[in-house]
């Protein structure tokens, strides 16, 4: 039988003309894979490649904003809400997409107010625990307010990627709120991670 004898849809492979003699894609990948009765210099299994090129990238989109609250005696910064909306295209699993923004909020904001890998002037890591290196918890983090838009990517599915929007809004977000907080007092530049040690700084480096 010649291979334009066959065809194939819906996952299973067919005889013109004789849909009675049919094989299903599974099938014939398990006969390949024990095949015992192959010609001389032919092994057994099945393999493909392809490779896909959508006709563009997709450009994931979105809007986050922070509210914080400065405890200027101290330099504790509080966050108090945040909202995001972001589009990812068309929602694949809505609850997965939910997961990945909150993941990628908190970790924005440990990068915004929190986690630092502080060294001495030996090269020596100084922050090597969790009461140096402080990563945040459920304690230091409001209930994020989230919301999304669908436009489609130009794919067949017209999915986007979500895996970095809040890693990458977060921290600007959180920092932008805190700058605003701290505008009355002159200050308008903090390096992250904005401990309360260094918002505390920078409120006296600006004092008359």
């Amino acid at each position: 039988m010649s291979e334009d004898d066959l065809e194939f849809a819906d996952g299973t492979f067919s005889v013109k003309g004789s849909p009675d003699r049919s094989m299903g894609i599974k099938a014939a990948a398990f006969a390949a894979h024990a095949a015992h009765n192959l010609p001389d210099g032919m092994e057994p299994g099945l393999e493909a490649t392809a490779v896909f090129d959508p006709p563009n990238f997709s450009w994931p989109a979105g809007a986050h904003a922070a509210v914080v609250e400065v405890d200027t005696e101290t330099g504790d910064t509080r966050l108090v809400r945040y909202v995001a909306v972001d589009d990812v295209g068309t929602p694949v699993n809505p609850m997965i997409i939910d997961g990945q923004v909150h993941g990628g909020i908190t970790q924005g904001i440990a990068a915004a107010l929190y986690e630092e890998g502080a060294y001495d002037d030996d090269g020596n890591l100084l922050t090597t625990t969790m009461a140096t290196y402080l990563v945040p918890s459920a304690a230091e983090l409001p209930s994020f307010e989230t919301d999304r838009t669908e436009t489609q990517a130009d794919n067949p599915i017209g999915a986007k990627g979500v895996g970095e929007t809040g890693t990458i809004a977060a921290a600007p977000a959180v920092i932008n709120a805190l700058l605003d907080a701290l505008s009355p007092f002159g200050v308008t530049d903090i390096q992250i991670p904005a401990t309360p040690e260094r918002v505390w700084r920078a409120i006296q480096e600006v004092k008359p």
